[in-house]
Order: structure tokens, then C-alpha cells, then sequence
């Protein structure tokens, strides 16, 4: 009877040291050796969905178009005027425009700038204006009220916007019929001289057109301030041009 007993114990003995040794590699050690692990499974990130795709770098600054991002108050420019012929003004205010984005589209997603700074030149009465592979002459201007935003050229945009900006969206606004051609926000980051109503740190949205049939050639420049964000709502209104319209900067 004594050696069945002894027998017994000695098999449960057995039993709670393999269980114990068991436990022991199940024990977490900081070190990280001697653990036990499972497979690492690392989750996919999504892409962002991105809004209205990613930003295009600016063009090299090279020949007119670099002369025009280093031209400063006092230089006079000569231009061609698509109606008037050769002009030439003096730059009396000059803004530099950074390009904002959105990563994808989302209320709670912030604007952050492309890396694109764009540059426009006030000579009095033009306002010559860059943005990417664009320069416009703009030699008219209506101001704006919010009101006249929402109904005559929001809705637009928005159409515009939904189909990431690939839609033939046109509208008219006075004297003309215009295509949309482009959309975005922008941040003034600099802006000096006279006859500017707008301030640094101004932000806003941006809405790019050109003539339909019938006024082809022509632009149409929409800015929309932002509430409480430092400048005045316009369109401008002008002409499409080429840096070979530009003849001289001094």
C-alpha cells in the first residue's frame, strides 16, 4: 500500500514540473530570448484616395520664366498685348502664390503646400500672373461678394470638383462664355508694393477658365478669399499668353 501511494505522487510530481516548464517558455522575457512568438502579421495600408490627383511640379525656372520669379518692385516689364501690341509697365506689386493640397478627400483633412510657388507682377492697370505652365494678362476686374460666388461660379466648381477635374464644365459669366480649366487653394506667402488687396498669409480658393467659342484666347481668373482670411474676392479677366510674349525685363 505504502510503495501505490508513493507510486501516485511520484506521477503527479512529474506532471506539475512538465506543466511548470511549459509555462516558462510561455512566459514573456523583455529580453526577447527564449520567447515564444507567433507569426508578425503587419497590416496593409491603404493609399490615400488622392484629391484631384497629385500635385505637377512647376516647370524649371529658366530664360523669361526665371527672369519674371526674380523681377522686383521698380523693374519695368515689355510685353505683347494680344489686342494693344507692345506695352511695358512698371512693377509696382508683386505676390508670390503657394500651391496647397489635399492628399485625399476628406473635411478633416488638412492643405498642405505642393512645393509650387507661383509669382504675379502688378504693373497698374495688368496684372501678369503665373500658375504652372500658365501666364495670364489680366487687364480687367470685377470684385466679388460671397453671394455672387455662390451662385455664379460655385456650382461649377463643384461639378468640376466631383468629377476630379476631368468634366467639360462650362458657364458664362460677363461678357463671356468660359470653360473650366482648373481648381485649388493657394496661401499669399508673400505679398509687397501698392495696389495689392490682399495681405501675407491671405488664403484662398482658385478657379482657372478660358474662352469658349467665340473668345478663344481669353481667361478668366476667379480668387475666393477665405472668411477672415485677408484679401478681396475677384475675377479677373485678360488673356492667355506665352512667355514669348514677354520681350524684356529690367
Amino acid at each position: 500500500m505504502f510503495l501505490m501511494v508513493l507510486g501516485i505522487l511520484m506521477i503527479l510530481g512529474g506532471v506539475f514540473v512538465l506543466q511548470a516548464g511549459r509555462a516558462g517558455e510561455r512566459t514573456d522575457d523583455r529580453s526577447g530570448a527564449g520567447v515564444l512568438r507567433g507569426p508578425v502579421v503587419v497590416p496593409t495600408a491603404r493609399p490615400p484616395v488622392m484629391s484631384g490627383g497629385a500635385p505637377m511640379p512647376a516647370p524649371a525656372r529658366s530664360g523669361k520664366a526665371g527672369e519674371f520669379a526674380q523681377a522686383r518692385l521698380g523693374q519695368t516689364i515689355t510685353y505683347n498685348h494680344p489686342k494693344r501690341g507692345g506695352l511695358t509697365g512698371k512693377i509696382l506689386g508683386t505676390i508670390r502664390y503657394t500651391e496647397l493640397w489635399q492628399r485625399r478627400k476628406a473635411p478633416d483633412e488638412p492643405w498642405v503646400p505642393t512645393g509650387n510657388v507661383f509669382t504675379a507682377h502688378w504693373l497698374g492697370d495688368t496684372l501678369l500672373y503665373e500658375w504652372k505652365s500658365n501666364l495670364f494678362l489680366l487687364d480687367s476686374y470685377d470684385m466679388l461678394t460671397d453671394a455672387e460666388i455662390k451662385t455664379q461660379f460655385l456650382p461649377h466648381a463643384q461639378i468640376f470638383a466631383r468629377s476630379d477635374e476631368t468634366a467639360d464644365v462650362s458657364f458664362a459669366y460677363p461678357p463671356a462664355s468660359w470653360r473650366l480649366t482648373d481648381i485649388g487653394k493657394f496661401r499669399v506667402d508673400n505679398a509687397e508694393g501698392q495696389g495689392l488687396r490682399l495681405q501675407n498669409g491671405a488664403v484662398g480658393r482658385f478657379i482657372h477658365a478660358r474662352g469658349n467659342t467665340g473668345n478663344e484666347g481669353q481667361a478668366l481668373v476667379v480668387e475666393d478669399y477665405l472668411e477672415g482670411g485677408g484679401g478681396q474676392d475677384t475675377a479677373w479677366i485678360g488673356w492667355s499668353i506665352t512667355w514669348e510674349d514677354i520681350q524684356t525685363i529690367r
